[in-house]
């Protein structure tokens, strides 16, 4: 979006074109090896990507929100949840009035990337999609073994920023030569967070994602690459459902405590 000129844009939408991507990030202390920006780094590959793939328009990153785990740690800007939803929902809905009947939520937060698109909806009577990215590429991290800090490193490759994806890889091997280990959580939070998701913040020297021995760029990288394709077909049904939502928006009629069909 950025990039484009107005002409452009207007284009875009006058051809049909009509799916905003909005990329939400964070800066947190994830791990001893991975930049501040790591979550902001792959939530933008995986908003350019699947922009390309399904010929959307990339809006810039919203790179604070919450740091639920790592809020107290210096470096971590940990934004209140109800100031970033009121952002990001302002945003949705100034696309959606300019002409963005597709709107495509990509977070690593599960609370933005559900409720979000439902109060949008409940708004709108329009569909946006909420994507985590987290959920998205869960296949790749069961089946084949591909950690975040590897898709952090893909995305850094996606997004041209080779220099900096080396820097992780090799800080990433020294921390493991050197013996670095991350610090355990105690048993009786680890028995907590079988239950759910609760509060807490890691302990000194605990860090999110630790040093990894299966550190792989290529194969995160990959992993990011299938996971897009596999999101197209999803991705271009929303037209086919708001398309549905708005013919039956047309076609409802009154009736007493509720709403029913006149055709």
């Amino acid at each position: 979006m950025l990039e484009l000129t107005s002409r452009d844009c207007q284009r875009y939408l006058v051809d049909g074109g009509d799916i905003a991507v909005i990329p939400v990030g964070s800066v947190e202390v994830l791990g001893p090896h991975l930049p501040m920006g790591a979550r902001c780094f792959l939530a933008e590959a995986f908003a350019a990507l699947l922009a390309e793939q399904v010929d959307g328009v990339r809006l810039p990153i919203t790179p604070f929100s919450s740091a639920m785990h790592s809020y107290d740690r210096a470096g971590s800007v940990a934004i209140p949840e109800e100031v970033v939803n009121s952002y990001i929902r302002a945003a949705m809905d100034d696309a959606l009035a300019g002409g963005f009947r597709r709107v495509l939520l990509i977070t690593h937060l599960d609370y933005l990337s559900y409720y979000i698109p439902q109060e949008f909806y409940e708004d709108h009577s329009v569909a946006a999609a909420g994507i985590s990215v987290g959920e998205a590429v869960h296949a790749f991290v069961r089946d084949h073994g591909v950690g975040e800090d590897s898709m952090i490193v893909g995305a850094l490759r996606v997004l041209g920023k080779h220099e900096l994806a080396q820097r992780v890889v090799s800080e990433n091997r020294r921390l493991l030569d050197g013996g670095a280990t991350s610090a355990e959580l105690s048993s009786e939070l680890k028995r907590l967070r079988r239950s759910g998701q609760i509060g807490f913040t890691y302990p000194a020297g605990g860090y999110p994602i630790p040093p990894n021995p299966d550190l792989s760029g290529e194969r995160g990288e990959d992993a990011l690459r299938k996971t897009v394709i596999a999101l197209a077909p999803f991705v271009n049904s929303l037209r086919d459902y708001n398309e549905f939502l708005a013919k039956r928006q047309a076609t409802r009629g009154l009736m007493w405590r509720g709403w029913r069909w006149t055709e």
